[in-house]
C-alpha cells in the first residue's frame, strides 16, 4: 500500500443519540466513553479491511491508520461531530470517503440482519465473505476471518449497548456526503445478541478443540487454559474457563492429570458471554459432550 505524503482525506461524522436524557443533552460519562471507544473500533476494522484488501483482523501500517478526533458539541439531541483523518496517498478519481462509507453501511446492516435473521455464527460468517468479496476483500485465511468478524461483533456490541441508558437511536451522519444510517431499539438489540443456537439442546453451541491447562480450581471448576491450535479471537492467549464436568471432583481424574503430567487434553468447550452486555466471559468446558440430563458442574455466579 502507497503510504507516500499527500493531503489526507478527511470524513466529518455526526453522531446523533436520540431519546430519554439524550433529549436534554444529557449523556452519563461511562455510557458516553464506552459507546465512543466501540464506534471507533468498528471505524477502524471496517477501514482496515477495505484498505487492505482482506478479510483479516490484521491492521493498517501505523501511518496509515485513521485518526478520529472529536469537534467541540452541538447541542441538539446529543450530538458528537467527528473527524477521520486516513493518511493515504490516493489514486486520482478514486473516492475514498464515498466507498469507505458505502462499504461500512452494507458492513453494519449485513451484521445486524445476521442477528434479526437468527443463523448461526457459521452462516454469518460466510455471508461476511460473500459481501467482502462484493467490495474486492479477500479471504486467504478462514481463521483471521473469523477473528474479524469477532471484531466487528464486539466493536458494535460496545458501540451500542452502554448508550440504551440514555439513548433509544443513534443516527451516524456522513456531513461530507451529506448521507445517514440509523440504528434503532431493535437494531441496537439485535446488536447485543449472540448469533442463534437451537434451543432445548444442551449439546449446541460446543466444538470440539485441544487445550492445556495452566492451573485448574478444583472446587470451583475455574480453570486458565490455553488453546493447541487457536482458530479465534476467544482462543489466541491464555483463556478463563470453568469445567463443567462433575467428575472433576473425582481423584485422579483427566484433568488433574493432563495439569499435572501438562499433556494436551482433546475437550468440549462453548463461549459464555455476559446477559447484559453480551461481552465474552470465559469458555465452559467438558471431555463429554452435554445432553438434556447430562448433571454439569456449576459453581459460578450467572453473567
Amino acid at each position: 500500500m502507497n503510504t507516500s505524503k499527500t493531503k489526507p482525506a478527511i470524513e466529518e461524522v455526526k453522531l446523533s443519540f436520540v431519546g430519554l436524557d439524550a433529549d436534554k443533552g444529557l449523556i452519563d460519562v461511562r455510557d458516553l466513553t464506552q459507546a465512543l471507544e466501540g464506534w471507533r473500533e468498528y471505524w477502524e476494522i471496517s477501514t482496515s479491511l477495505y484498505l487492505n484488501k482482506e478479510l483479516s483482523a490484521k491492521p493498517l501500517p501505523q501511518d496509515a491508520r485513521p485518526q478520529i478526533k472529536i469537534r467541540a458539541l452541538k447541542h441538539s439531541s446529543f450530538d458528537i461531530f467527528t473527524y477521520i483523518i486516513i493518511p493515504l496517498s490516493l489514486m486520482v478519481g478514486y473516492d475514498i470517503i464515498k466507498f469507505l462509507w458505502k462499504w461500512r453501511k452494507a458492513l453494519l446492516r449485513r451484521h445486524i440482519q445476521s442477528k434479526t435473521d437468527l443463523i448461526s455464527k457459521e452462516q454469518a460468517l460466510e455471508y461476511l465473505i460473500k459481501l467482502s468479496d462484493e467490495f474486492d476483500i479477500s479471504t486467504k485465511n478462514t481463521m483471521e476471518a473469523v477473528k474479524a468478524l469477532d471484531l466487528i461483533d464486539e466493536a458494535l456490541n460496545d458501540f451500542v449497548e452502554p448508550i440504551d441508558h440514555s439513548a433509544t437511536t443513534i443516527i451516524i451522519t456522513n456531513i461530507s456526503l451529506n448521507e445517514s444510517m440509523k440504528l434503532t431499539s431493535s437494531d441496537k438489540r439485535a446488536l447485543r445478541s449472540w448469533y442463534h443456537l437451537e434451543p432445548g439442546l444442551r449439546s449446541k453451541g460446543f466444538e470440539r478443540f485441544s487445550i492445556r491447562f495452566i492451573r485448574i480450581n478444583t472446587e470451583t471448576g475455574m480453570a486458565l487454559i490455553s488453546f493447541e491450535n487457536p482458530d479465534g479471537l476467544h482462543k489466541m492467549g491464555h483463556e478463563f474457563s470453568q469445567i463443567i464436568d462433575p467428575n472433576l471432583k473425582q481423584p485422579k481424574n483427566v484433568y488433574t492429570r493432563a495439569f499435572y503430567e501438562d499433556t494436551s487434553l482433546e475437550v468440549w468447550g462453548r463461549m459464555v458471554r455476559s446477559k447484559s452486555s453480551n461481552k465474552f466471559v470465559r469458555w465452559e468446558i467438558t471431555q463429554s459432550l452435554p445432553t438434556e440430563d447430562t448433571p454439569l458442574l456449576d459453581n459460578t455466579n450467572s453473567t
